[in-house]
């Protein structure tokens, strides 16, 4: 009898804050396959790429993501020589079957040359939220602005 092959979802992203948006965004990946890999950014991609520090440890965020019961495995982004492929060589390595996106995703054409490398399907993920979008950026805004 032949095993059944797991089917690898792969998302990447900054996960800054994470928030009600990202867990939707993971819920809908982990549903286009069996296991789900979660690539965040390192601090130094960061940096590099959104001209901004992090807003927790790197240690902390692997925790937090490893705790969420839809991820499998989570990987830091640490690729710096092409903008917006920092989870490249782990990608690579991984070899997954989708590479899933939300619709605003601003490396696409990167992103669908990389799939085309391995073979990988390149997914985009509506951002369908049963309540209102909220960024990490608004988030941040938010605790600094507020007054009691």
């Amino acid at each position: 009898m032949e095993e059944k092959k797991v089917k690898k979802v792969f998302v990447s992203g900054c996960f800054d804050i994470l928030h009600g948006g990202h867990i939707e965004f993971f819920n809908q990946a982990k549903l286009l396959g069996d296991y789900l890999i979660v690539s965040f950014a390192g601090d130094k991609s960061l940096e590099l790429h959104k001209h901004k520090k992090s807003s927790i440890p790197e240690n902390h965020k692997r925790k937090v993501l490893e705790s969420l019961r839809m991820v499998d495995e989570v990987v830091m982004g640490d690729y710096l020589d092409e903008l917006g492929l920092d989870f490249k060589e782990h990608f690579l390595r991984i070899k997954p079957d989708i590479l899933a996106v939300t619709d605003d995703d601003k490396y696409g054409v990167q992103k669908t040359a990389l799939c085309q490398q391995i073979g990988a399907q390149y997914v985009v993920l509506p951002k369908n939220l049963d309540f209102d979008k909220i960024s990490t950026t608004e988030i941040i805004n938010k605790i600094k602005h507020a007054t009691n």
